[in-house]
């Protein structure tokens, strides 16, 4: 009995096109992943930069800590990435898994890492955080607006400790970042464009923030749009905008890094029982927004609410801070 035949060159040359198209990914994986060292020193630069002008800048500790923390970062996002990517295909692409990659693979990593490298999250007044459900539809809108202050890239990750799900509002170069863009784009973030002609990039911005409030999806932004720890940026409108729009809440939040937060011993510390660091995240009263508020007494509202429970130097008032 023959078992050669029509039938079984078909599969032969299956198997020949599976084994060469899954050699050319991960061969493409491979490279990709190669760039996650190059863009952690970049991050780590970013960060140093920030921390240099506090009473507390980066030891080598530190920026080795900062850079090893970047990495993982990464890899880890992109391994979750990859594994999103059947059900991704199953269910037919675009945003099939946004509920998956933001409420549970970009959760346990932004958690993991705070907690492998820096120590623990203590959330003051948890019971002030509004209802928050993972397939709220129609019947859920508004959804609340969470606002806080920007001071390190470790207030992206401390965030996914109070908020089940949620959108970002990121600017378009996030999505290069290896492993991080990939699975910020699979969770159907809003990306903006920040530089030059962006006009279409703000309406697309707008759009897409009230279609998210009105499905219920919460939004999270720091009004201060980029990342200062000894200077009190003023606050945007974006996010003042979007709740007067929707009439939706906004919930201030304070962050609070430690100081040290970089320059520990931490994990290994653990070893001879010292303490563990905590980063303390505050959650005022929800305020209740409606389409005819001042735009600027909202901002000064949240932005005195925010840093009435930040220390000194997140005001500016440190030396170093100039």
């Amino acid at each position: 009995m023959e078992s050669d035949g029509p039938d079984h060159e078909m599969l032969q040359d299956f198997v020949k096109v599976t084994v060469k198209v899954l050699f050319f990914i991960g061969k493409f994986v491979y490279y990709y992943a190669m760039l996650i060292p190059v863009v952690s020193i970049v991050s780590t630069n970013q960060e140093y930069k920030i921390w240099k002008k506090t009473p507390t800048p980066m030891t080598i500790l530190g920026i080795i800590k900062c850079y090893v923390f970047n990495m993982v970062w990464m890899a880890v996002c992109l391994i979750m990435s990859i594994s999103l990517l059947p059900m991704w295909l199953q269910r037919g692409c675009g945003n099939s898994v946004q509920v998956e990659a933001n409420a549970v693979m970009e959760k346990l990593v932004a958690i993991g890492i705070i907690r492998c490298f820096i120590g623990s999250v203590e959330i003051e007044n948890a019971e002030k955080i509004p209802p928050i459900s993972l397939f709220p539809g129609k019947d859920h809108a508004p959804a609340p607006i969470f606002v806080a202050n920007h001071c390190s890239q470790l207030d992206t990750a401390v965030v996914y400790n109070v908020v089940r799900r949620f959108k970002w509002i990121a600017k378009e170069s996030v999505q290069v970042i290896p492993g991080v863009g990939n699975l910020l784009s699979l969770g159907d973030h809003i990306f903006i464009k920040r530089k030059g002609k962006n006009k279409k990039s703000v309406k697309n911005l707008y759009e897409q923030s009230n279609a998210a409030i009105q499905d219920g999806v919460s939004m999270v932004i720091f009004p201060q749009g980029t990342r200062r720890m000894t200077t009190r940026l003023p606050f945007k409108d974006g996010a003042f905008k979007i709740a007067k729009e929707n009439e939706s809440k906004l919930v201030p939040i304070s962050i609070n890094i430690p100081l040290n937060a970089w320059n520990t011993l931490y994990p290994v510390n653990l070893i001879w029982k010292q303490p563990v660091q905590k980063i303390i995240v505050t959650i005022h009263d929800p305020i209740d927004v409606k389409k005819d508020d001042d735009i600027e007494e909202l901002k000064k509202k949240c932005d005195d609410i925010i840093y009435s429970k930040l220390p000194p130097l997140y005001h500016g008032s440190d030396k170093k801070s100039d």
